[in-house]
């Protein structure tokens, strides 16, 4: 099962995430404090997550350790992130009470909350674990899960791009590990050596999951803005452009077929010592899988520095009360329980997952060769807009960027096609 966070498959539309919004009602106010143990025996809630991988293994983990703390029992439900996605999607455009509580990829946060899909947690949870919480976790992160001043979510689970790569390599030709784009590229160029299958920059470029947050870190570390003020897409500028004609340059360091990898092909060419450098990797995977002899190989840092910053794309998944659940105060407790600072610290990494608190992080540094890197990024990343139309938009944008991987179209000319397509989409959601 795929652990990624990319965006969804692009059946998951604005229309039918909106769909039902008109319709939804507000919900009477809920008191802050939790029912104890003793009075919540009974109660079951409905949890939708991923199943397994560093996104859904503490869930499903964790399940019965929660009951036995709160009494809640807990009925998982779990699948793969498309699949969880459209599950969702279908549940909040039928304000079905099926589920209590959702997990949620954090760039449809905003659009849910929009719609009337969430609970905010703001009246569900005591006021002192949320501030313990808030003044726990990167900055970005309270901002990621609110909207209009309310908090419609708890991140879980913290995850960002960062940067894979092989040290052998780079050593065997005389170079050290490249802090920036420009010294990136010259080390991709550098290494490749076919007669020795071994290449340079390795990325899951395919348009439907990964090609758009390929060209955003390189995009956004050289000062790329994606729209102005009125929230018109302005991303076909001249840094566009350049940064689509670097990357570029990197592609054509690939392994063969690398222009349509997808996340499966990235993790393994750097798990089998075929590719050396991942600037935008989202998953560990590349370590877990490698053998004995390539796993000393493999390093991790921080998204390389552009003219302007480094800006790895942020990501996660968290967890959400349904505006619709059947018992909102024990959906929220979940919630509350999973992002306290004792099941951070002690329990979330020990079950398979990234934590999101600072503390956590810094706590568990040593217990994954990965974790610096990640809680290091976490610090610099960038939002994706989080509204209800981006994965329309991401879809737009990777079919003509995937065009460009190909030779198929020059990129000002895909970057202008898209940010026409994007104009479109915006106009008609009635941002202008």
């Amino acid at each position: 099962m795929e652990q990624h966070i990319a965006p969804p498959s692009q059946t998951v539309t604005r229309r039918n995430l909106l769909k039902g919004a008109v319709a939804a009602s507000g919900l009477a106010a809920i008191g802050a404090s939790f029912p104890c143990p003793a009075l919540a025996q009974a109660k079951t809630i409905n949890v939708l997550t991923l199943g397994e991988g560093i996104f859904g293994q503490p869930f499903v983990d964790l399940a019965p350790e929660f009951t036995s703390a709160t009494g809640i029992k807990v009925n998982a439900i779990t699948m793969g992130y498309n699949e969880a996605i459209e599950k969702q999607v279908a549940a909040f455009a039928a304000q079905s009470s099926e589920y209590d509580v959702v997990q949620v990829d954090s760039i449809y946060i905003k659009g849910y909350a929009k719609a009337g899909h969430l609970q905010p947690l703001d009246s569900l949870i005591p006021n002192d674990q949320l501030s313990d919480y808030f003044g726990d976790i990167p900055l970005t992160f309270k901002d990621m899960y609110a909207a209009d001043g309310k908090t419609y979510g708890m991140a879980t689970i913290g995850n960002c791009q960062r940067f894979v790569y092989n040290g052998a390599h780079l050593k065997a030709v005389g170079l050290g590990i490249p802090q920036t784009w420009n010294d990136l590229l010259i080390a991709a160029q550098k290494v490749v050596d076919p007669s020795a299958n071994r290449f340079g920059f390795v990325a899951g470029t395919e348009r439907l999951a990964k090609a758009f947050s390929v060209w955003l870190p390189i995009f956004w570390a050289n000062g790329g803005v994606l729209f102005d003020d009125k929230m018109k897409p302005i991303f076909a500028d001249k840094t566009g452009v350049d940064a689509l004609i670097f990357l570029l340059e990197l592609v054509k360091t690939m392994p063969t077929g690398g222009a349509a990898y997808t996340e499966g092909d990235e993790t393994k060419a750097m798990a089998t010592g075929l590719g050396t450098l991942d600037p935008v990797a989202w998953i560990p995977d590349a370590y877990t899988t490698a053998d004995a002899a390539i796993k000393p190989q493999l390093g991790t840092g921080v998204s390389p520095q552009g003219s302007a910053t480094r800006a790895p794309v942020m990501g996660g998944l968290g967890l959400t009360v349904s505006k619709y659940a059947q018992d909102a105060s024990a959906a929220a407790q979940y919630v509350a329980w999973f992002n306290s600072r004792d099941v951070q610290i002690g329990k979330i990494v020990q079950h398979g997952g990234q934590p999101c608190r600072n503390s956590a992080w810094a706590a568990n540094a040593s217990a994954k060769p990965w974790f610096p890197a990640v809680a290091e990024s976490l610090k610099v990343a960038k939002v994706r807009p989080q509204i209800p139309e981006w994965s329309q938009i991401d879809g737009e944008v990777g079919v003509q960027l995937s065009r460009a991987f190909a030779g198929e179209i020059l990129p000002q000319d895909a970057l202008e096609s898209s940010q026409k397509s994007v104009d479109g989409i915006m106009r008609d959601a009635g941002y202008y």
